[in-house]
């Protein structure tokens, strides 16, 4: 079995050991997927994200044969399905997309799309979001250029773009979760991004309801960053009790390289998900 040249490689035994257990036995695998940084390269404005192409085209493939695919975002579900395309693909009736990290679901089989109603706080965290920019930015010149999506259920704040995108970050980050607080809203740290967000849902619980299915025999979950953690670490305790193979697949990063030490299969960005991607479409022994 290949890998794909040196975009992937194996930190421990129990990631090439999944690896194979999903090609010799596909049927029964469940392949769980972050989007921004995992499928699609991180972009400065979030609106051009795009899922890797040769990604796509494993992705295509392995619908055919995996058990069960999941992408499990924090993005809305309907924009994951706008810039990722997954509806198009020709065959969905065993994918599922999970946005703002399960709060919203779509079933590839039946084209279910379920997205509950915005919370008042969310609303009112925008407002005073949008205030805070303005007033800081005035203040301090390295916030200009931060950005607001609106997600929803979430509003996230971007400093990719900032002038000075670490000090932007640094700066409005302790800001951000004392607003937080105060409106019963929790906070998501990640690359560049700080999310505040209704509920206390996590991709952990996501990935938790979908390993319920007792037929599962290897699970992988493949993630960039901060708020994929509590998947990986769901997943680690589903294979100690059940002792099935389960892997933690890190697409790696200069942003986050704490996250290399949690892989069991280690890529090389995007670049690399799609190559082990592709590696499972190889015909099992």
């Amino acid at each position: 079995m290949t890998s794909g040249s040196d975009l992937v490689s194996f930190p421990t035994d129990e990631g090439r050991a999944t690896t194979e257990a999903i090609i010799d036995d596909p049927s029964n695998a469940l392949i769980c997927l972050d989007f921004d940084g995992t499928l699609a390269p991180i972009v400065a404005d979030p609106q051009d994200a795009r899922p890797d192409p040769e990604a796509m085209a494993a992705l295509e493939r392995l619908l055919t044969r995996v058990g069960r695919v999941a992408i499990v975002t924090g993005r809305p579900v309907d924009v994951a399905l706008q810039l990722g395309g997954f509806a198009m693909l020709p065959d969905t009736s065993r994918l599922r997309v999970f946005g703002q990290y399960g709060a919203e679901t779509w079933n590839g089989a039946t084209g279910h799309i379920h997205v509950p109603t915005q919370p008042p706080a969310i609303g009112e965290a925008k407002l005073q979001i949008e205030r805070m920019l303005a007033d800081l930015s005035a203040q301090n010149p390295a916030l200009r250029g931060t950005a607001i999506e609106d997600k929803g259920l979430a509003i996230g704040v971007h400093t990719r773009r900032a002038a000075d995108p670490a000090e932007a970050l640094v700066e409005l980050t302790p800001r951000l979760d004392t607003l937080a607080d105060r409106l019963g809203l929790i906070t998501e740290p990640g690359r560049n991004v700080v999310e505040l967000r209704a509920g206390h849902s996590d991709k952990g619980d996501v990935v938790a309801k979908l390993l319920d299915d007792p037929s599962i025999g290897a699970a992988a979950f493949c993630g960039d960053d901060l708020g994929d953690i509590s998947a990986f670490a769901v997943l680690i305790k589903w294979r100690r009790r059940t002792g099935r193979r389960a892997a933690c697949v890190v697409s790696a990063s200069d942003e986050v390289p704490s996250l290399r030490e949690r892989a069991d299969v280690l890529c090389e960005g995007p670049s690399g998900i799609a190559a082990w991607l592709t590696s499972l479409t190889s015909t099992g022994s």
